[in-house]
């Protein structure tokens, strides 16, 4: 295998999910996401970046609108995301500077990752429900707030879609669509 042909990018959206994941249910099973939560908070959404960085760069399909666009969205989002949350770490609390980029990154990420959410099942390179996944994660990851209670629950889908996407993209990297169900494949 050479350099070119090391699926990074995939790794990178399934790691990022797995970070996601790891936050949400330690917020879960804490109760706050405070202190070293935060950190992984923060990793979560800058190893989602880099993946992201990766797939447009190295899948030109995902270049389809609104596919490419969604990713520069996501992209640009889970680096905000992460630098606000690691602020509020560094910062020892939340504050307006930490509260808005962390609320741009939210912004970001979430439109971004729908728009790719409807790049994906559009360009039907990989099956469709992982589209539906990331939509339907990131509407959940929408009403998870402050993580209290029912709410903390709402952030682990996003988490699962991003990382059964790179899953997928990791396992069949040279050409994903060869492996759909030909119902699944656009006439």
């Amino acid at each position: 295998m050479t350099e070119a042909e090391r699926p990074w990018a995939q790794l990178a959206l399934a790691v990022g999910g797995l970070c996601w994941i790891g936050w949400s249910l330690a917020t879960i099973v804490t109760g706050s996401a405070d202190g070293s939560v935060r950190l992984l908070v923060g990793a979560s959404g800058f190893v989602l970046a880099v993946g992201l960085l990766g797939v447009v760069l190295r899948l030109p399909w995902i270049y389809q609108f609104p596919g490419g666009e969604g990713c520069g969205f996501a992209l640009l989002g889970g680096l905000a995301f992460a630098v606000g949350q690691w602020s509020r770490v560094l910062l020892g609390g939340t504050g307006w500077f930490a509260e808005g980029i962390v609320a741009l990154g939210v912004l970001g990420l979430s439109g971004g990752t729908v728009l790719l959410a409807a790049g994906v099942v559009r360009a039907r390179r990989v099956p469709p429900w992982l589209g539906v996944a990331l939509l339907v994660g990131t509407v959940l990851f929408l009403g998870f707030g402050n993580g209290d209670g029912l709410r903390a629950w709402l952030a682990p889908p996003l988490g699962l879609a991003w990382l059964a996407l790179g899953g997928y993209l990791l396992r069949y990297p040279e050409q994903p669509s060869g492996h759909l169900e030909p119902s699944a494949i656009s006439r």
